[in-house]
């Protein structure tokens, strides 16, 4: 498990407090954890996929979230057995949730 970055890739224009951001982060285990704090104060829902490398030894997200952290399952082909292969890999992070106050817009 590691502590992710993420970079911010887009902001969405919807009115009101609650917004969509598009983040993009480096895999490094499973288990990943992301600290969205720093853009929202609740998350209300994460989609995640891989946009680079795809293959027997990485292939299905699982994200989870609660309160502004994200925690993304990674697993094998197989579906069951932990990843065990990020060379390459790229994810993106669909987050929905309400902006923390300091986040700007």
């Amino acid at each position: 498990m590691a502590a992710l970055t993420p970079t911010q890739v887009v902001n969405t224009e919807f009115s009101g407090d609650y917004k969509l951001k598009i983040f993009t982060v480096t895999p490094e285990a499973d288990g990943d954890t992301i600290d969205m704090s720093t853009y929202f104060s609740t998350i209300v829902g994460v989609v995640a996929y891989l946009t680079a490398g795809l293959d027997a030894n990485l292939t299905l997200l699982i994200p989870s979230f609660s309160g502004t952290d994200i925690t993304i399952a990674q697993k094998k082909a197989d579906g069951a057995t932990a990843a065990s292969d990020w060379t390459s890999a790229s994810i993106t992070l669909w987050v929905a949730g309400k902006l923390n106050s300091n986040s700007g817009s």
